[in-house]
């Protein structure tokens, strides 16, 4: 029997100290100073970030783990304020592409499942 694809994708460490690893195609959720730090961990593992408010996207977390290349760090903008002034997060959801640690594209707004697979895929070449 072959192994699952999850089960055979690399993962990452937070920090050479850190024992916790966040996998290539899963979804994590962040605030304040753990943002920071796993956008400078990734170094340049394109990390796709969904800025926010309550809202949870499985559009977005099913082309994540099918793709495997990047993960998604969710940041809720109610909770973390001075990140989303930070970005300039004005409308949500607001979805980024970050590669070491500065933003390479983005969208907002709703999107269908094709769009998103495209992002996804194009921010991971």
């Amino acid at each position: 029997m072959a192994a699952t694809a999850a089960s055979a994708r690399p993962s990452f460490r937070l920090t050479s100290s850190s024992s916790s690893a966040v996998a290539l195609g899963s979804m994590v959720e962040r605030s304040g100073e753990d943002f920071q730090k796993t956008l400078q961990a990734a170094g340049d593992t394109t990390v796709v970030v969904d800025f926010y408010a309550e809202m949870l996207s499985p559009i977005l977390s099913k082309a994540v783990a099918s793709n495997g290349k990047t993960f998604v760090v969710k940041l809720n903008v109610d909770d973390n304020p001075n990140i989303a002034s930070q970005y300039e997060i004005m409308s949500l959801p607001t979805v980024a592409a970050f590669k070491n640690g500065k933003i390479v594209d983005s969208f907002i707004g709703l999107r269908n499942e094709a769009a998103v697979v495209s992002f996804i895929d194009n921010v991971t070449k």
